[in-house]
């Protein structure tokens, strides 16, 4: 996939690690056609990624992972669950991969933070503080 320049904020942000199977379904998800804004974002995730191909699951937000995060314009710690789009269900908990708190956590360890526009272009951080393998919970 070609590397986009989509606004300044994706090119402040740390790098991140994924997974194989994490890259892979990001990358389709959001596609190759040329976008804007949120989605020209989540364009460049892929693209400034590491990809671990060691098959261990990575201390990272990734696909059916739950993570505790604090927004800091929100305050407070919140609980999401990250899912196939198929299977998000806000009002569960339950995230794509492709929602605005979703795409600001990709790939960021316990205590890291990244900085994120919200749906009205706002600047928020976001900070992972709890990273939870649903895997190991069946």
């Amino acid at each position: 996939m070609p590397s986009r320049t989509t606004g300044n904020a994706a090119a402040r942000q740390p790098a991140t690690r994924l997974s194989a199977t994490d890259h892979a379904l990001l990358t389709t998800l959001v596609g190759d056609s040329e976008a804007h804004g949120m989605t020209g974002l989540l364009q460049q995730e892929p693209d400034r990624a590491t990809i671990d191909h060691s098959g261990r699951r990575l201390p990272t937000v990734g696909l059916n992972r739950s993570v505790h995060y604090v927004d800091d314009r929100g305050g407070g710690r919140r609980h999401v669950r990250i899912v196939p789009p198929s299977e998000a269900d806000i009002d569960r908990g339950l995230i794509s991969p492709l929602s605005h708190v979703r795409a600001g956590l990709p790939g960021p360890g316990a205590g890291q933070s990244i900085r994120w526009p919200d749906p009205a272009g706002q600047m928020r951080k976001l900070t992972a503080v709890l990273i939870e393998d649903d895997n190991a919970l069946v």
